[in-house]
């Protein structure tokens, strides 16, 4: 083997070693990933004959901010905060319209679910009183309009207002 080969061998081995320690702390597969790939790479490079491929990575340098680059910087987050601040507002004040909103509708639904039930209880009211009035063959008109009570229906009000 040349020499190349076996400092990349000898590179690659430190380098799973380090990977691997580092998956066992972190929980995670990832730097076993990285190095598995950088691996390949290396010997497809190596195997076509080119260089080892060496990539290092250096933190950015950091410029100090002039006074009028930390003046917009402050502004800049100033009016993000207040922004920030007001939308929190508006989600806040949306949310308590809408559990208004949500405890009148339940109101409202309560109600109708009551008032649905009382006319069930009406409409199977004047069913059973038809089928009485209509197996006993009674006769549903009083004789005459003074006999009628007001506000009483009659069979006919009856049988037109429901049927």
């Amino acid at each position: 083997m040349t020499n190349k080969k076996m400092q990349y061998i000898d590179k690659v081995d430190d380098d799973v070693v380090r990977a691997g320690e580092e998956a066992r702390a972190s929980g995670r597969l990832t730097p076993l990933i990285k190095i598995e790939l950088w691996s390949k790479i290396q010997a497809r490079r190596l195997s076509e004959g080119k260089e080892e491929l060496n990539v290092e990575f250096t933190a950015p340098n950091h410029t100090p901010l002039t006074a009028e680059e930390e003046v917009k910087s402050k502004k800049r987050r100033d009016s993000n905060k207040e922004a920030a601040h007001r939308c929190r507002q508006r989600r806040k004040a949306r949310e308590n319209e809408n559990q208004k909103e949500l405890e009148k509708l339940m109101i409202k639904n309560k109600d109708l679910k009551e008032k649905a039930a009382e006319l069930e209880e009406e409409l199977q009211f004047y069913k059973g009183f038809l089928s009485i009035e209509s197996s006993t063959q009674v006769d549903l008109n009083p004789a005459s309009p003074e006999q009628q009570v007001p506000g009483l229906w009659t069979g006919e009000d009856i049988i037109e207002h429901f049927l």
